[in-house]
């Protein structure tokens, strides 16, 4: 009984939406700045021009081993039915349109430096336990700036690069977009959710680049989307990126990500001296 309650409440849960409280998850609404703290760049994507932009911003004061917290506020939006509803396409299919306004990815140019800033999570609707996971990093090496796609299987759901923890994901598959200097911001680009699989298409001129990688069946969906600069990459101080979302994103709030529930996480008390040991 205490099972089918506690199934009861996942499915009521991702069916409700969220209903965080915390800040929003556009920066050009009352959420926040319409720009990084200390940037005198613009992106045009301020208040009252009907876009979802969000600021992700990562200085040397950020360091790895203090709470998420520090290296910037996670942008984090559940997927409804009302939400999918109000991002299907024509064509039926669930499309997330996005882009990146402008990008500074630190001043060492000798050296790689990589923002993780997307992780886009999926479950089945028939079981419960295991996750497949998207995650999207902007990267620089000689000059050359690629988006880098990566296709995980997480260890436990609602695992996260926001945290850092002892699992890691198990890879299943890699892929990257190469994209030209000029043609890095303002691009339209999309993640789609269609039946069975998961896409990323990027236009370059007028050329689509696009990467589909396969859902294990057709009841998995989309569950969360998170935005922030993420752990685990070379980040160098001063980097700075911001994106445009899609209108639907309008008045969903972000929350707190919290820490991965995993025993190997935990400490473990010694034995109790007063307990026969088993030989």
């Amino acid at each position: 009984m205490k099972k089918m309650l506690g199934l009861l409440a996942i499915a009521v849960s991702l069916a409700v939406g969220p209903a965080w409280a915390g800040e929003e998850f556009c920066d050009d609404r009352g959420g926040g700045d319409p720009k990084p703290p200390g940037s005198n760049w613009d992106s045009g994507n301020g208040p009252g021009t009907g876009s979802c932009e969000v600021n992700l911003v990562y200085t040397l004061s950020m360091f790895d081993t203090v709470p998420i917290e520090a290296r910037g506020r996670i942008r984090e939006i559940g997927f409804s039915d009302a939400l999918l509803n109000r991002l299907r396409n024509p064509s039926n299919e669930v499309e997330i349109g996005w882009h990146i306004d402008n990008f500074k990815l630190g001043a060492d140019t000798s050296q790689a430096s990589e923002a993780r800033m997307i992780e886009w999570s999926f479950r089945p609707t028939d079981k419960y336990g295991v996750e497949r996971m998207l995650v999207i990093s902007l990267r620089r090496k000689e000059g050359e700036i690629t988006l880098m796609l990566d296709w995980l299987k997480s260890p436990t759901t609602d695992w996260s690069y926001a945290t850092a923890s002892l699992l890691e994901p198990e890879w299943l598959d890699h892929r990257s977009i190469v994209l030209d200097g000029p043609e890095v911001t303002g691009q339209p680009a999309y993640l789609k959710w269609v039946p069975g699989a998961v896409v990323v298409g990027v236009w370059a001129g007028d050329q689509l680049r696009e990467v589909r990688f396969p859902l294990p069946s057709a009841s998995w969906r989309p569950v969360r989307l998170r935005n922030a600069l993420l752990l685990g990459v070379p980040t160098q101080s001063g980097t700075e990126v911001s994106i445009g979302w899609p209108t639907a994103f309008d008045h969903y709030w972000s929350a707190p990500v919290p820490a991965p529930i995993n025993p190997l996480d935990q400490p473990i008390p010694p034995p109790d001296p007063t307990v026969p040991q088993l030989q």
